[in-house]
């Protein structure tokens, strides 16, 4: 894509005003690299340079100088292969037609319900992330930015409303973590950043999108959100039994002998490819599952563009397995990077990002373990990224131990289309959310020990 540019503001701004936001991961702090673009012609200030175009520059950190200038990009994909699928049980049936929101922090997903049943789908990308992609930057932001967060969030709100068609719907419900929450509200979630992570609110009142009744899943902690009281409720956890939600962050409920307990790991958006030399989200061109050399699957065909999480999963586990990858996550021989496809590689800065992230993962789940002194026998498994997980890949690299899993999709989607079909189990809903005994992990010992150990390749 071409297009010349006459406006002095920053160059990322400029893109968004005409439509094509630039993918800021790290916030526009110049940090992440998405956003780079091929300055074409004029005079431009780059950081604190003058330079002369051609030259390839960071759209955040570039502002034009001369009267014109010619730009070349790659638009940002306005959406992926987002999961709106779930395996739980039926949805109630009421006559009314409504509609489901998760709002994550990546995605946002929603489903029109009739009668039990989902009519239409539809998804897009949070125009947050071009405030970064992960909470804890939308938090740092949010002190002198709420506005601006707010309208990001309903301005995707709004685009998969309007594709789904508002007439004769009777309900809105809307779920997600608790940051992505109070930012739909306009709250500001900044006491989740520092200790002791607590949540502005936990409850939110009945408002309305467009005169339609909108109702909000409760939070259970700072990390621990919406997404996840939706998922406890369609799940009803035994005794025994796990919930772990894995995205940026990995929370996690546990049903024991001695109460329900619940924390959050930050996983990191390296899942998502952020930070990574061919990282990406799951688009068309990402590797999603790999086998081997010239061996492996790419979501809509074609050219391959990168790997996004499931693949960079099956990656490590199929090259350690071949004997590639030595328990470090070095290559064997010695080697800086390994070629996939053309002009597609994996370098070892990629696998020692991946590695600190399947950590959190594994050091989550085992120190809540630890902590309960009882070991999870059954682990249900929600979000998008995990409906895509060849399991035992992630057992074999030491992302998840060797426990009974179960699938069970985008169970805040669905907790949000129930909580719509029926509005009346919001009281149960928020009684729920005092189950759970947040136990943070920065104050166990044992989470230290958990994580170097799970920065090593089985």
């Amino acid at each position: 894509m071409r297009i010349t540019v006459t406006s002095k503001e920053n160059l990322a701004k400029v893109l968004e005003e005409n439509g094509y936001a630039s993918e800021l991961r790290c916030g526009g702090q110049g940090t992440c690299g998405r956003c780079a673009v091929q300055l074409l012609s004029g005079v431009w200030q780059v950081e604190d340079r003058v330079v002369q175009a051609p030259v390839r520059a960071l759209s955040c950190r570039s502002s034009l100088l001369s009267d014109s200038g010619e730009v070349e990009f790659e638009p940002a994909p306005r959406a992926g292969n987002i999961v709106m699928d779930w395996n739980l049980m039926p949805l109630p049936v009421r006559p009314e037609t409504v509609i489901g929101v998760d709002i994550g922090t990546t995605t946002v997903a929603a489903v029109k319900i009739s009668r039990g049943q989902v009519v239409s789908r539809a998804s897009c990308f949070n125009a947050q992330n071009r405030y970064g992609d992960n909470v804890v930057t939308r938090i740092s932001q949010s002190a002198a930015n709420l506005s601006g967060l707010q309208a990001a969030v309903h301005e995707s709100v709004r685009n998969v409303l309007d594709e789904l068609e508002l007439e004769h719907t009777a309900r809105i419900a809307i779920a997600g973590n608790t940051v992505m929450t109070c930012l739909f509200h306009g709250i500001d979630p900044s006491s989740i950043g520092v200790m002791p992570f607590a949540p502005p609110r936990r409850l939110f009142p009945v408002s309305a999108w467009k005169g339609i009744p909108l109702l909000t899943m409760p939070c259970i902690a700072g990390y621990v959100g919406g997404d996840l009281t939706a998922g406890l409720s369609a799940v009803s956890l035994r005794t025994g039994e796990m919930l772990v939600d894995i995205g940026t962050n990995c929370e996690i409920i546990f049903n024991t002998d001695q109460g329900m307990f619940c924390t959050a790991a930050a996983a990191g958006p390296a899942f998502e490819g952020a930070g990574l030399h061919f990282g990406c989200r799951a688009v068309t061109g990402a590797i999603d599952h790999y086998s081997g050399s010239s061996d492996y699957s790419v979501i809509g065909g074609g050219k391959v563009l990168g790997f996004c999480g499931s693949g960079y999963i099956d990656f490590l586990a199929v090259e350690r397995r071949r004997g590639h990858l030595n328990e470090f996550g070095r290559y064997e021989p010695p080697a800086e990077q390994m070629p996939v496809a053309d002009g597609v590689f994996v370098h070892e800065y990629d696998i020692e990002q991946l590695l600190k992230a399947k950590a959190a993962v594994w050091a989550g789940i085992k120190t809540l373990e630890d902590h309960c002194a009882q070991q999870a026998h059954t682990i249900y498994l929600a979000g998008g990224f995990t409906q895509h997980l060849n399991i035992e890949n992630a057992v074999a690299i030491g992302m998840l131990p060797e426990r009974n899993y179960k699938t069970v999709g985008n169970a805040s989607l669905y907790g949000a289309a129930s909580l719509a079909a029926a509005p009346e189990t919001l009281p149960e809903l928020e009684r729920l959310i005092d189950l759970p005994r947040e136990i943070p992990l920065n104050v166990l010992p044992e989470f230290e020990d958990n994580f170097i150990d799970g920065l090593l390749l089985p």
